[in-house]
C-alpha cells in the first residue's frame, strides 16, 4: 500500500463492541429500515446512480489494465534475467580475478626461478673453474715428477757415487738416509698427483651436481611459463565472457527501459481513462439527479432515529485506504468541509444499526454508494496500491480521512447526501418537515426519515 501504510493509523477496529441498541430499539429499526427501502431507493444519496461508464470507456480500462499488468510481468522475468546476468558476470569477475591472482603468482615464481637459474648458472661456473685449477695442479705436479724422474734417471751414475762417497765418508747410515729421502720425494710427488686427482674427481661430481640442479630449475622455470601461458589464455577466454556478459546486461536494461517506458505509457492511459471516467459519472449522476428531481415535488418527509452508537472507532490501514478513496471519489473536488462531510455520512453510517457491520460493507453496499457500483472506486482503490502510478488520491481526502474516525460531524447525523442543484424541492421538503440539512459545495446533507407522503 502506497500511502496509508506510513500514515500511523490506528489498527482495525471491533464495531460490534461498540453498538449499545436493544431489543426493542432493534425491531424499530427494522420497521423504519423496511418502511423507508421505497423512499431510499427513490431519494437516497448520490450513490443510486446506475452503472455510469460507458461501456466502451469500461473495456478500455480493462484492456489498459490487463496490458499494463502483462507488461509489468514481462519487466518482472526480464529483471530476473538481469539478475542471473549479473550473478553469472560476477562469478565470471571473480573468476578472472583469481587468474590475476594465479598470474601474479606464477610471475613471482619465475622471476624467482630465474634468480636461482642465474645462482646457479655462477655456481658451475665457479666450480668449472675450481675443476680446471685442480686440472692444472695435477699437470703441474706430474711434469714436476716427469722432471724429477728423468733428472734421476740421466744422473743415474753419479748418484751411484754420491751413495759410495756417503758410505765410505758417514757409513751405511749415511747411504740409508740419501736412499730414504730419495724415496720420500717420490712417495710425496705420488701422494700429491693422486690428492690432485682426487680433488678434481670431487670437484667434477659437484659441478655435475650443479649442472642437474640447474637444468632442474630450468625445467621448473620452463613448466611454469607453460601454465603462466595457460593461465593467460583463460584470463583472453574469461575477459572475451565478461564482454558477451557485459552487452548481454546492456541490451536487457535496454529492454527493461522499454517495458519500463511500455508501463508508464500504460499508468497515463490508465489515469486519462480514470479521469475520463470520473466525467461519465459526473455527467451520469447529474441525469439522474434532474431524474429524481421530479420525483420530489410535493413530498413530505418525517425525520427517523438515524440509529448511530456512539463510541470511538479504529480502522486499519487498509480500510483508511478504503475510506479516503470514496472521499475522493465522491467529494475530490468539493474542498475540504465538503470532503468531511461525504466523510462523516459514511462514518455515520458505519455507527448505524440500519447499515452493515463493517467500512467495507457499507462502502459496498448494492445501490448505495455510486463510484463502489460503477467500478471506478476499486479502479482508483488499485491504481492507489500500484508503486507505478503516481497517487490520484489527494492529500486532502487522506486528512479528512483520518479526521472524521473519532471526530465531531460537521452534517451532525446526516447519513445521506446527494448533489442539490437539480432537486431544489429536496430543501424545501426537508425544511417543512424539519428534517435538519446542511448544503456543502455542490452536496447537500440531511439525516434519515421514515416516511413521506403526497
Amino acid at each position: 500500500m502506497k500511502r496509508c501504510a506510513s500514515r500511523g493509523f490506528p489498527g482495525c477496529r471491533q464495531k460490534g463492541s461498540l453498538q449499545n441498541t436493544v431489543g426493542i430499539n432493534e425491531a424499530k429499526a427494522m420497521g423504519k429500515k423496511i418502511f423507508c427501502l421505497f423512499l431510499i431507493l427513490c431519494l437516497c444519496s448520490s450513490a443510486l446512480t446506475a452503472m455510469a461508464v460507458s461501456k466502451d470507456t469500461q473495456n478500455r480500462i480493462d484492456r489498459t489494465k490487463q496490458e499494463k499488468e502483462e507488461a509489468e510481468q514481462k519487466k518482472k522475468e526480464a529483471e530476473a534475467e538481469q539478475n542471473e546476468l549479473n550473478s553469472a558476470r560476477k562469478s565470471m569477475e571473480n573468476y578472472l580475478a583469481d587468474l590475476g591472482k594465479q598470474s601474479k603468482s606464477l610471475n613471482e615464481q619465475i622471476a624467482i626461478l630465474t634468480g636461482d637459474i642465474e645462482n646457479k648458472e655462477a655456481e658451475v661456473a665457479a666450480k668449472l673453474e675450481e675443476v680446471n685449477a685442480a686440472q692444472e695442479e695435477i699437470e703441474r705436479r706430474y711434469e714436476d715428477m716427469k722432471k724429477r724422474i728423468q733428472y734421476m734417471y740421466e744422473n743415474g751414475q753419479d748418484n751411484m757415487t754420491t751413495y759410495l762417497a756417503s758410505v765410505l765418508s758417514g757409513g751405511l747410515g749415511n747411504l740409508l738416509n740419501q736412499v730414504e729421502f730419495a724415496s720420500r720425494i717420490s712417495e710425496y710427488d705420488r701422494e700429491m698427483l693422486e690428492s690432485c686427482r682426487k680433488l678434481k674427481a670431487e670437484l667434477e661430481v659437484q659441478q655435475k651436481e650443479l649442472e642437474d640442479e640447474q637444468e632442474a630449475l630450468q625445467l621448473l622455470k620452463e613448466e611454469t611459463e607453460k601454465k603462466k601461458e595457460q593461465v593467460a589464455s583463460q584470463q583472453r577466454a574469461a575477459g572475451s565472457k565478461l564482454s558477451q556478459y557485459d552487452e548481454m546486461l546492456a541490451q536487457k536494461s535496454g529492454e527493461i527501459d522499454n517495458i519500463e517506458d511500455m508501463i508508464a505509457e500504460k499508468a497515463k492511459l490508465l489515469n486519462e481513462l480514470i479521469q475520463k471516467a470520473e466525467a461519465e459519472e459526473r455527467a451520469a449522476r447529474l441525469k439522474a439527479a434532474q431524474e429524481a428531481a421530479a420525483a420530489m415535488d410535493g413530498v413530505t418527509v418525517i425525520e427517523g432515529d438515524p440509529g448511530i452508537s456512539r463510541g470511538e472507532l479504529s480502522l486499519s490501514d487498509y480500510e483508511m485506504l478504503l475510506l479516503a478513496t470514496m472521499i475522493y471519489c465522491e467529494a475530490g473536488n468539493q474542498g475540504t468541509e465538503g470532503q468531511l462531510a461525504v466523510g462523516y455520512v459514511i462514518m455515520n453510517r458505519v455507527r448505524s444499526n440500519l447499515y452493515p457491520n463493517s467500512l467495507e460493507a457499507v462502502l459496498r453496499q448494492s445501490r448505495q454508494f455510486e463510484p463502489a457500483g460503477s467500478g471506478r472506486f476499486d479502479l482508483v482503490l488499485k491504481a492507489e496500491q500500484d508503486d507505478d502510478i503516481p497517487n490520484i488520491v489527494t492529500q486532502s481526502c487522506w486528512n479528512a480521512a483520518a479526521a472524521v474516525v473519532n471526530g465531531t460531524s460537521n452534517v451532525g447525523d446526516s447519513l445521506f447526501f446527494r448533489t442539490c442543484a437539480p432537486v431544489p424541492s429536496l430543501q424545501a421538503n426537508l425544511e417543512a418537515a424539519g428534517v435538519p440539512y446542511w448544503i456543502i459545495g455542490a452536496h447537500i446533507f440531511y439525516y434519515y426519515w421514515t416516511s413521506y407522503s403526497r
